[in-house]
């Protein structure tokens, strides 16, 4: 008897979505964009952090990385006054590093983009075609010593390249897609901010959208070319298992050269590999807390259109109500109606809004390159949110026609 009171009240529910296919479209349009925002956030977070993990490990676990700021790479928010007023690590810095004798290998990194102290991007361009946002790091020739980096053709830069502050470049593979399509990039000339660098090596494709941005360059050509830039990061391998001794002598020295006071904390940040990806989570974490009020607005709308359409429905059924209550329907049985019809033409838009939330965080991965992941979380939480907002909207419209008399109802009053 419920089983099939379940299949009528599910056939009455689509026939009024067919009889009413625009109104039932409006009403719809709000859960899904609502569930449609939540699965597609959840999927784009998973599949980048799929991609992050997939860095982090594939960096070695110990590297470390000394920067004036607390941590490293991009932030949410204002760094502190104190933070602020740091001096930039000095060149001095990287040389008394380097001399230590617990780090396996040290460089110098100085950045010149994005995440460099300068808000401008730099010009890349070669054949016509312009690179988009590349991030060019100039370290030393051994860079390749202290950070895992597999070239997929060429080579690294050398020490006589380094001293000779050389104009070369090793390209990351989106940048040597943008700019040179499927051709080999190596011993093709590319223009850096109007001055003529060569390529001698290419950066292996690991399906890191991010990673593929990063070229290499001299240390002591980017520090030719940018002197305003004065900010230099430390980055250090140390030995398997003693990642702690090197990070205490070379906090020792760091806090030494920079006199900083003995009751002083450290005016410099120490950062692990897995940080510097902790930190583009976090902004991925503050990315979500952005968006998820737009799709509790879109639910919100939605719940007031499904209880806008069930008010009309109980105007249009009374006739039927009354039937209803005449042959014997209990109010309850009348309010439980209502009810389902509310919750599965609610759950209906967030199965239509799970679909398309998948669609497009597919569209988005494969733009960007990073591994399509489906969280089951984002899925249940859209189906789940979806029937609450149909309960919760159907109360007011299942107790009004619970409430009916069967003489007035089947009047049509």
């Amino acid at each position: 008897m419920k089983n099939q009171l379940l299949k009528d009240i599910v056939i009455t529910v689509w026939d009024s979505l067919l009889a009413h296919k625009l109104r039932s479209a409006l009403t719809l349009l709000g859960i899904i964009i609502g569930v449609t925002v939540v699965v597609l956030v959840g999927s784009i977070l998973a599949s980048l952090s799929a991609a992050l993990t997939a860095n982090v490990q594939s960096f070695s676990p110990n590297v470390i990385y000394f920067t004036k700021e607390e941590k490293i790479g991009p932030q949410f928010g204002t760094p502190s006054a104190e933070e602020r007023a740091r001096k930039e690590i000095s060149y001095e810095c990287v040389k008394a590093v380097a001399e230590l004798d617990s780090p396996l290998a040290v460089s110098p990194q100085k950045v010149r983009g994005s995440y460099g102290p300068s808000a401008d991007q730099p010009k890349m361009s070669a054949r016509g075609r312009e690179a988009i946002t590349p991030l060019i790091l100039g370290v030393w020739d051994n860079y390749p010593e202290v950070v895992n980096i597999d070239l997929a053709e060429g080579r690294f830069f050398t020490e006589i390249e380094s001293r000779s502050r050389s104009k070369v470049l090793v390209l990351g593979y989106s940048v040597a897609a943008q700019l040179f399509q499927t051709n080999s990039p190596v011993g093709e000339e590319i223009r850096l901010d109007g001055d003529l660098y060569r390529v001698v090596g290419l950066l292996k494709d690991d399906g890191d959208e991010f990673a593929g941005k990063i070229c290499y360059a001299p240390y002591e050509t980017i520090a030719s070319e940018y002197p305003e830039n004065e900010a230099n990061i430390i980055v250090v391998r140390a030995p398997p298992g003693r990642e702690d001794e090197v990070i205490t002598q070379v906090t020792y020295t760091l806090r030494r050269l920079r006199n900083v006071p003995v009751e002083a904390p450290n005016n410099f940040g120490v950062n692990r590999a897995e940080q510097v990806f902790e930190a583009i989570q976090n902004i991925l974490a503050g990315i979500t807390v952005i968006i998820a009020p737009v799709a509790l607005a879109g639910l919100a709308v939605g719940g007031v259109g499904v209880m806008n359409i069930m008010i009309v429905a109980v105007t249009e059924r009374s006739a039927e109500i009354g039937v209803r209550r005449a042959i014997g329907a209990r109010r309850r049985d009348v309010l439980v109606q209502f009810l389902i019809e509310a919750i599965i033409l609610t759950s209906l838009g967030g199965m239509l809004g799970i679909l398309l939330g998948l669609l497009l965080a597919f569209l988005v991965s494969l733009i960007m390159g990073f591994p399509f992941s489906v969280p089951m979380w984002a899925v249940v939480t859209g189906l789940l949110t979806s029937a609450s907002v149909g309960l919760f909207a159907g109360i007011y419209p299942a107790a009004r026609a619970a409430r009916l008399d069967p003489v007035v109802a089947i009047r049509g009053n």
